[in-house]
């Protein structure tokens, strides 16, 4: 094997092995629709807006019940199913009031409908939106005991 050929051997081993032992972090951000999303959602303010009962935990059922509320706001006509002008919102009046600012804007692009629009017809259903939140749920529960303290809340953020 000459000089070039094992050069080209070596960088693409080191590339290839980056991929393997990187690929469980990308697919867990893929999990989470966007960076964007990801980042606003791990903030201990929204933590605190999931935290229903106020003791520092977010449980399975905390977590299913604000997402349902999430999608009753984005269901403006209350058809069950959310499309692109309900889940952009009104240019200037996009904010959720369940939410916070960062999370509601980065939340409804359609890089994120999408993200949840299973069956690409162009509208999310609330099945669609809590089961593509009880994949997030069931990422971050490190522990597996169905609810999420500030450590795994925080996990994605800082680590």
């Amino acid at each position: 094997m000459n000089a070039a050929t094992q050069k080209l051997a070596g960088v693409t081993a080191v590339l290839l092995s980056a991929f393997v032992f990187s690929a469980p972090a990308y697919s867990a951000d893929a999990m989470l629709g966007t960076g964007g999303y990801a980042r606003q959602m791990h903030k201990m303010e929204m933590m605190k807006m999931l935290d229903a009962d106020g003791n520092h935990m977010v449980t399975s059922a905390e977590f299913v019940d604000y997402y349902g509320s999430i999608f009753t706001a984005l269901d403006a006509n209350g058809d069950g199913a959310v499309d692109e002008k309900e889940w952009v919102g009104v240019k200037g009046n996009n904010k959720l009031d369940l939410a916070t600012g960062g999370y509601s804007r980065e939340l409804r692009t359609t890089k994120m409908m999408s993200a949840m629009d299973t069956d690409s017809d162009h509208k999310v259903t609330k099945e669609e939106f809590i089961n593509f939140h009880r994949t997030v749920f069931k990422s971050l529960d490190k522990s597996g005991d169905q609810q999420l303290d500030p450590q795994e809340w925080l996990a994605k953020h800082v680590g």
